[in-house]
């Protein structure tokens, strides 16, 4: 990385601190200073800086029996360093939180909207929920940025979202409208990207783990890979994407690109309510209805079950020769189902493996995948942030 200036290089150094401090939890500024390969009198000045910012806090060590001036420890406030998350994946429903340093929840709730209603509203809606709710609370000067997760592909050239299940927000450049609307940095990025991130981040599945690979199958079927600790996104932000793969069932008619045999079709969850009415020649209302008839043991939900769980083991078989990663996560709305029919994934798994003695990755399944959502929101806030 090439730094242009002093003061880029301030910029660099503070952000160093912050991370190791976010690590260490609380340290004093010789020993940051040794750990960090920065002269004391660098460390001495920008914690100064932060201090009087309000990001940082010095306090006399504990149990020192150091005699003449009591050594500091420095640590984070992480009360004044808050990250605004919006989670827009749920067709209705905007889910707000804000969280702080240490990426610990400290504001959560849940707003209805028109489902007739356009991307203006929604945007209009962010914006009177930041400041008549999350403001009634915080202070703005705390909230540093916005996380938002979105359905589909942010584009990164275009900064516009595609591929979208919600079809109100497809080709709407959203970084830009809620970054205008908010008056703060905003950050966007889809479901999937945003639940590997966090896993990744806070390293839940074992702390050497660099890669990951996280599928989310909900109003649609997404992924993301973490590879030797780098996020693949590609050039504009499509890698890797596997709606389209054609290792589903032939007679399944996809609703975006309209051929045969695409896996989102099989795997969505509206792709077990139209499978069903494939093979039992009955409507569903639901999804869960769909579930209904699982726990009652309905021979034609059964085979629905049965056959996704086998094209689910086929996508594990690719993504695992293509990527070999030390774990794969699932999560989103059909973790419910997934969960029942995962043996016969793993079963499917085994039987295309690149090497036959390979070990499986691990797999895990996250029913919380909404809220690792979140958190992988706040920690791309949190990443990109340079504190001075």
């Amino acid at each position: 990385m090439k730094i242009d200036s002093s003061v880029e290089l301030k910029r660099v150094h503070g952000k160093e601190i912050m991370d190791y401090l976010r690590k260490e939890k609380r340290v004093t500024k010789k020993v940051m200073a040794e750990e960090l390969n920065l002269s004391f009198a660098t460390v001495s000045n920008i914690c100064n800086e932060m201090r009087e910012k309000g990001y940082i806090q010095e306090e006399a060590k504990e149990d020192t029996k150091v005699v003449g001036r009591t050594p500091k420890t420095i640590s984070i406030q992480y009360e004044n360093l808050l990250s605004l998350c919006l989670d827009l994946t749920r067709f209705g429903w905007i889910r707000v939180c804000v969280l702080d340093y240490g990426n610990q929840m400290v504001f959560d709730e849940k707003f209805a909207y028109e489902k007739d209603c356009d991307v203006e509203a929604i945007v209009n809606l962010c914006r009177e929920i930041y400041e008549e709710q999350v403001l009634d609370t915080f202070q703005e000067w705390q909230i540093i940025g916005v996380g938002v997760a979105v359905p589909g592909i942010f584009e990164k050239k275009t900064h516009h979202i595609v591929s979208s299940e919600i079809e109100m927000f497809n080709n709407q450049p959203m970084k830009e409208m809620l970054s205008e609307a908010l008056k703060k940095t905003v950050y966007v990025d889809n479901e999937s990207n945003l639940c590997v991130l966090s896993e990744y981040m806070q390293k839940r599945h074992g702390q050497e783990q660099e890669n990951l690979i996280y599928i989310f199958a909900d109003e649609g079927l997404g992924i993301g890979v973490v590879a030797n600790g780098n996020l693949i996104c590609g050039s504009r932000g499509y890698a890797p994407e596997i709606c389209h793969m054609p290792i589903g069932n032939p007679q399944m008619k996809c609703h975006l690109c309209g051929n045969y045999g695409c896996v989102e079709s099989d795997l969505r969850i509206q792709g077990y309510v139209e499978k069903y009415r494939l093979y039992a020649g009955k409507e569903l209302k639901s999804y869960g209805e769909f579930l209904n008839l699982i726990k009652e043991k309905d021979p034609e939900a059964g085979k629905v079950l049965t056959e996704n769980g086998e094209i689910f083991g086929r996508l594990l078989s690719i993504l695992n020769n293509m990527f070999n990663p030390d774990c794969i996560l699932i999560g989103g709305g059909t973790t419910e189902t997934l969960k029942i029919c995962l043996q016969t994934s793993i079963e499917e798994m085994k039987t295309r493996m690149l090497v036959a003695e390979e070990d499986l990755p691990q797999i895990y399944l996250d029913e919380e995948s909404s809220t690792t959502m979140v958190k992988g929101a706040s920690e791309m806030v949190f990443s990109k942030w340079m504190p001075i």
